[in-house]
């Protein structure tokens, strides 16, 4: 088998390691009702930013950037591309935020804006096995979207449990 496919099988089963391991210690701590990102999601940002800098170096000191198509391709491809990432990362960080209490949800991001809702209102909740979220769907037909790897899912989960809601 090519080095390269063993090694992104590796890589692949690492990163599936470190998730169901993040994720099932992120679920078990406890929670002062507040949902935000941990800081693995701000160093994955700022490791993003970093390969950026080394391309953009490459980019300037490199002479084979300038006369090989291919280089030149590849560098400013990964320039967009880590830095698309960066932004992505640095973008969930800081705005994702949620809060919840006994009344009901409040949860915020870049992506779909602030939605407040009642836990009275909750219809049903999901689990996505392909996104490792949980989806919270309202009669206002509104849609909270929650990430296994936020810190505080496990007290949302406890609530739902509390409210008897078969987490599917």
């Amino acid at each position: 088998m090519d080095s390269s496919i063993v090694s992104g099988l590796i890589g692949g089963a690492i990163a599936v390691a470190l998730v169901a391991y993040l994720s099932a210690k992120l679920r078990d701590q406890p929670s002062d009702g507040t949902l935000r990102w941990g800081w693995g999601l701000l160093l994955l940002g700022l490791l993003c930013l970093f390969i950026v800098g080394f391309a953009v170096s490459a980019f300037f000191y490199d002479n084979d950037v300038w006369t090989d198509r291919s280089e030149f391709v590849a560098v400013i491809g990964l320039i967009v591309g880590f830095g698309v990432g960066a932004l992505l990362c640095f973008a969930d960080y800081f705005v994702v935020r949620g809060t919840y209490d006994d009344q009901g949800i409040e949860f915020r991001t870049p992506w779909t804006g602030t939605k407040v809702e009642r836990w009275s209102d909750l219809q049903s909740v999901k689990f996505s096995t392909q996104m490792s979220w949980y989806v919270l769907k309202f009669r206002s037909g509104k849609i909270i979207r929650l990430s296994t790897l936020l810190s505080g899912h496990g007290g949302v989960l406890k609530k739902l449990d509390q409210m008897e809601f078969d987490l599917e």
